[in-house]
């Protein structure tokens, strides 16, 4: 009980944590952001950037499939962000690298690996070659420093409190033992990928193993089970103390 409300509230941390960031740049501010770094055609002339996608939300998933995605989560769940294209080329890796080094050159701090990732204040960039021969940059929110420290303090808070009312749980009625035991179990999936994920390097949404394909469903259905048994147990002492 301590480990899984442990997670949970690791999970709530970095949810809190994201809290004030900022909106997505326009399509007009996104291509201003990533223009400078954009090689320019043989001619001299500015290569054409195009805004090819949007996620505005902070985090979600990029092809939901209706409500059955809702329901049962999905793999792609990722931050929200504008997807900008160049024109297609003979070679994109070479053109991907070459956008690197100019965002090194504007001050970005820049990672170079099979993709070209990149942050520079609030933003954080990602480049990569397509099949077509065009490079894709997606840009995204930086992760704010605060989300770290939220989701660890919310990890230590759900440990003292899974702690304590374990210990209660334990002494409680059949029912809500039964309730609280359930849920533990089909919470379990989320709990070891979350507490994984808060490993350094963390990743952006520390709480998104609960949402993957497959364990969402098991998710929602094991913290309903610990809201009901909380319930139970809650209104039995209540009882009690009325017979009292």
């Amino acid at each position: 009980m301590a480990l899984t409300l442990a997670a949970l509230g690791a999970g709530f941390g970095a949810v809190l944590g994201w809290v004030g960031a900022p909106d997505l740049p326009d399509d007009e501010a996104a291509v201003a952001i990533v223009g400078p770094a954009i090689p320019v055609n043989a001619d001299g002339t500015a290569a054409e950037i195009t805004v090819v996608g949007r996620l505005p939300d902070l985090f979600g998933y990029e092809h939901p499939d209706g409500p059955w995605t809702w329901l049962t989560g999905d793999s792609d769940y990722i931050p929200g962000s504008v997807w900008l294209s160049t024109p297609g080329g003979d070679d994109p890796a070479a053109t991907a690298r070459t956008i690197g080094d100019a965002l090194t050159a504007s001050g970005w701090q820049v990672a170079a690996a099979d993709d070209v990732t990149a942050n520079k204040g609030q933003w954080s960039l990602a480049v990569y070659p397509w099949s077509d021969g065009s490079v894709v940059l997606q840009l995204s929110r930086s992760r704010p420093g605060k989300v770290v420290p939220f989701a660890v303090i919310g990890y230590l808070a759900g440990l003292a409190a899974g702690w304590r009312g374990g210990r209660r749980f334990a002494g409680g009625p059949t029912p809500a033992r039964v309730a609280g035991w359930a849920g533990v179990v089909l919470l379990l999936p989320g709990t070891v990928l979350t507490t994984v994920a808060l490993v350094p390097p963390e990743p952006d949404a520390i709480w998104a193993p609960y949402l993957l394909a497959g364990i969402r469903l098991f998710s929602t259905a094991g913290i309903a089970l610990l809201a009901g048994a909380v319930a139970l147990a809650a209104s039995t002492r209540v009882r009690r103390h009325i017979r009292k």
